[in-house]
């Protein structure tokens, strides 16, 4: 039974990767018309083409004319043919999917895929990467769920509810990092990019991705960096004001200027911005800077600097910046927004809910949803009791694992269930400095083939099946596949630990430890025995915990578990090294770079105030200069050249153990159609598509 409950949540695992409807739901339904009888990967003939129009179609058929292999972009030229679309797709100037290589696509083809990857259509999906291929062939499985959608358009209308743990102490993310201030600029928002949830950057806002390549990116001879950032045409702000480069301008002074911002380490490393039009600027940054095309903070570089349009707030910025006095500026940007993403804040109840209302004017289509209510219950078991209620239609992180399991088993007919992929990983952090001391190396683990052998002694799958079941994912270094630099982990140079107990043991006793009449690992009068400390409070802690001292005491090595208060762990024992091993979970973008992690220079320490993430104090001069090198590196190919060296390092030494990534949970009614969410994109990087359909 237990494998079942794996496979199945395993398929609708793999089910989570389409904007579109599943071809799960699609498929079935066209191949039992006889319109495609064997939607597979293979490609799709004119022949095929012409067949399946005139069935789904009747006497449309005609219009397929051609011979051959049909490409993505032929199939949705087509389409709007037989759809009556052509007026649509004529009034067209320019691409507009957020595709990566949209702009590759034939030119007499960019109407008819910016309507086909339209809210209202939805022809055509993205491809792994999030392009769009546009000259390949479509596939027969492709072309099934893309005629199923002309055949069953999406429906306007409806509300859809979702519950939240904690209220926003406001709705900009400039002003405030609060996670529900974060999921709902992810909604009301939009900026430059996105990322898809396979961890891949689009131009959202921009037309193109800037690169070194395509020439928005330049490297100047005096060492400076200046990036252009195209906009694309048409795009409104929520009061129907049409944005402009000069928007991001003042965005920029804003946050430059001493306003009380969350972040703004960026923006303060720009030198210059000039305004080339109304829809183009660029900027200067004295020296490279590796993902600086991504351009702006953390917070704020989900969003560009589109959160503040200069038409509303310029007057109260002045005065502000005049003043000395932020309190009545902050309020009116947090407290009344007026962004571009797709929905617009309608209503706000204090400890109540959050109302979001659809926006007419959004640049990707009008969202099919009217509606997005999220309520705000603190209580998890009553957030969990209110969705097997039916009040909640659909959560991203509403429900924990084990609770999404539970709902799978108990409302499989009436809710969908997606573990989807995750970056944020379980560690076991191995201090190697002495908790005593930290100038001194650590007794257990300071020599790097212990490290090793304890990596080697835990059998990470069987945390996987216990704590997770069987849903999480064995890691090797501190990213995952979701990660820009995932290119890197395909390298021969990453090493790799299975469960080998033998193995561990046989270097242990390299290491000079050997057993003592009690049975326990000893070396010059040194037993060893170490505290495992934890955050208590978590369910899933305490059994890896327990799992990993079971594991151990087979090599020899005596395990106790301490459990403390969240936040002692991470204020006062974690940035002071006060600990042998520590179990922790870990989260960060997928552009993150190894820069903010892994120098010797953010081990914690008085010089920077303890507030380093280096928390196990490894100190490697060549993987300093490794990472330093590659977070000035503009040259993707040797970004990750660099990066496969870094980990080669990471990965012999093993600053921490990596153990395994969880999935995230989301859920959503199976009458809501089109839904998708990801690890780093949170719900709005395509809730425009979502449509009910009861």
């Amino acid at each position: 039974m237990k494998k079942l409950l794996i496979s199945t949540l395993l398929l609708l695992f793999a089910v989570m990767t389409f904007a579109q409807i599943s071809p799960e739901e699609a498929v079935p339904m066209i191949e039992g018309k006889g319109i495609i009888t064997a939607a597979d990967d293979s490609p799709l003939t004119f022949e095929e083409f012409k067949t399946a129009v005139e069935k789904a179609f009747p006497g449309k058929g005609q219009l397929i004319t051609g011979t051959g292999e049909v490409s993505r972009a032929d199939f949705a030229m087509a389409m709007v043919k037989v759809l009556g679309l052509e007026a649509e797709a004529n009034v067209v100037e320019e691409i507009c999917t957020t595709a990566i290589d949209e702009w590759e696509a034939p030119e007499e083809a960019w109407g008819a895929l910016t309507v086909a990857y339209r809210s209202n259509r939805q022809i055509l999906d993205f491809r792994y990467g999030h392009v769009i291929e546009a000259t390949s062939p479509i596939t027969k499985k492709e072309a099934a769920v893309s005629i199923y959608m002309a055949m069953n358009p999406p429906v306007k209308g409806g509300i859809a509810t979702t519950a939240v743990a904690a209220d926003a102490p406001g709705f900009n993310t400039i002003f405030t990092s609060s996670g529900l201030t974060w999921t709902i600029c992810n909604i009301i928002g939009d900026g430059y990019t996105g990322t898809d949830n396979n961890g891949f950057y689009f131009p959202r806002m921009i037309k193109r991705m800037p690169s070194l390549e395509n020439g928005l990116m330049k490297a100047n001879e005096d060492g400076s960096l200046t990036i252009t950032y195209e906009l694309r045409k048409g795009m409104k702000w929520h009061d129907g004001t049409p944005v402009t480069a000069r928007d991001a301008k003042f965005q920029w002074e804003v946050m430059t200027s001493g306003a009380p911002v969350t972040a703004n380490y960026f923006e303060n490393s720009v030198s210059e911005v000039t305004i080339i039009d109304d829809l183009t600027f660029s900027i200067t940054l004295p020296e490279a800077l590796s993902n600086a095309e991504l351009g702006s903070s953390v917070y704020a570089y989900y969003f560009g600097w589109f959160q503040l349009p200069e038409h509303v707030y310029r007057k109260d910025f002045e005065q502000a910046k005049a003043s000395g006095m932020w309190d009545s500026f902050v309020d009116k940007a947090t407290k009344n927004p007026v962004m571009t993403g797709p929905y617009k804040l309608k209503e706000y109840a204090e400890g109540q809910f959050v109302i979001l209302e659809a926006f007419d004017d959004y640049f990707m289509g009008r969202p099919n949803i009217d509606q997005i209510v999220m309520k705000i219950i603190p209580d998890s078991d009553v957030t969990f009791a209110s969705t097997l209620n039916g009040e909640v239609d659909f959560g991203r992180y509403t429900l924990d694992l084990k609770q999404s399991i539970q709902l799978q088993n108990q409302l499989p007919n009436v809710f969908s269930v997606f573990f989807t992929p995750n970056i944020a990983y379980d560690n076991l952090n191995l201090n190697l400095r002495d908790p005593k001391n930290t100038s001194n190396p650590n007794k257990f683990f300071g020599d790097k083939r212990v490290r090793q052998a304890v990596l080697h002694a835990i059998d990470r799958q069987q945390i996987s099946n216990v704590v997770y079941s069987g849903l999480a994912e064995v890691v090797d270094t501190w990213i995952t596949d979701l990660h820009q630099m995932r290119d890197a982990l395909k390298s021969p140079l990453v090493k790799h630990y299975e469960y080998n107990p033998a193995r561990a043991k046989e270097l242990l006793a390299e290491a000079g430890w050997k057993l003592n009449n009690r049975g326990i690992l000893e070396k010059d009068g040194v037993v060893f025995e170490f505290s495992i400390v934890g955050p208590a409070g978590s369910t899933q802690y305490q059994m890896m915990a327990q799992i990993i001292q079971s594991m151990l005491k087979q090599v020899g090595i005596s395990v106790k578990v301490d459990l403390k208060p969240s936040l002692v762990v991470w204020t006062e024992i974690m940035p002071y090294g006060d600990f042998d091993a520590l179990l922790s979970g870990w989260g960060y973008g997928v552009s993150d770079d190894a820069s903010n992690y892994w120098t010797t220079d953010l081990i914690p320490s008085d010089a920077n105030y303890w507030g380093g993430t280096n928390y196990t104090g490894w100190a490697n001069a060549e993987n300093d200069e490794i990472i330093y090198a590659a977070a000035r590196e503009l040259d993707p190919a040797k970004k990750v050249a660099l990066y496969e060296k870094h980990f080669a390092l990471w990965t012999e030494e093993l600053p921490v153990l990596p153990l395994v990534v969880a999935p995230t949970p989301h859920f959503a009614k199976k009458y809501i159609k089109s839904f998708d969410s990801g690890y780093d994109n949170g719900l709005g990087w395509i809730i425009q598509n979502w449509y009910i359909q009861k």
